[in-house]
């Protein structure tokens, strides 16, 4: 399965904008993966810590020291739905030390259905120098009475700095697979099934054997 994941993610550079696509298949209807994506947005504004343990599973430190390259750590959370806005407080690692501390990530979300796809656009609109430009949609799908098809496209510019520091391979190495991973969490959620690190660290363990 983590083999299928680093091979169908999709990312493109174009003017120092990344664009990033996948999707996968879920053995579970599309009235499964909205509820677990409804808990996800619930945990977003009253226990961010549960939703780390969740949904971010797999999606921190890691063994292998070019996935530490460049990393986020979420520190806090705040959604207010009536508002479409969100903020999130991050600390950013790079080479696994303290780059910048409590940066304050602002964006808009907007829920909507588009015929039988449900889409959740967030537009970053303030994140000081770490991000210039980003938005991205994730989307729920229903293709059969217990099957439905998640997947996310993000669009991120980063600021001078990164865009310097981030080059493409770097990008491969950080960010790439841990977008897979978030929608692979909900996938296994919504089938059932709950991943946690330890399950993450035992799939990443098979494959360096």
């Amino acid at each position: 399965m983590v083999f299928a994941i680093l091979f169908t993610v999709l990312t493109t550079l174009s003017e120092g904008m990344f664009r990033t696509s996948y999707e996968t298949e879920v053995a579970a209807s599309a009235e499964a993966c909205n509820m677990v994506v409804d808990s996800m947005i619930y945990y977003l504004q009253t226990d961010p810590e549960m939703l780390s343990e969740q949904f971010f599973a797999g999606l921190g430190k890691q063994k292998d020291s070019k996935k530490n390259a460049f990393y986020l750590v979420w520190k806090e959370s705040e959604y207010q739905p009536e508002e479409h806005y969100s903020k999130l407080v991050l600390d950013v690692l790079v080479d696994e030390k303290p780059f910048l501390k409590n940066v304050v990530v602002e964006s808009m979300v907007t829920d909507s259905l588009r015929g039988e796809q449900r889409d959740i656009r967030v537009d970053i609109h303030y994140a000081g120098t770490l991000i210039k430009e980003a938005y991205g949609t994730f989307h729920v799908l229903p293709t059969g009475e217990n099957t439905a098809r998640i997947g996310m496209d993000v669009n991120v510019k980063f600021g001078w700095f990164f865009r310097i520091f981030i080059t493409r391979k770097v990008y491969s190495e950080t960010i790439d697979w841990r977008l897979a991973r978030f929608v692979t969490n909900l996938q296994l959620t919504a089938e059932g099934n709950q991943p946690d690190d330890a399950y993450w660290q035992e799939q990443d363990a098979r494959i360096a054997e």
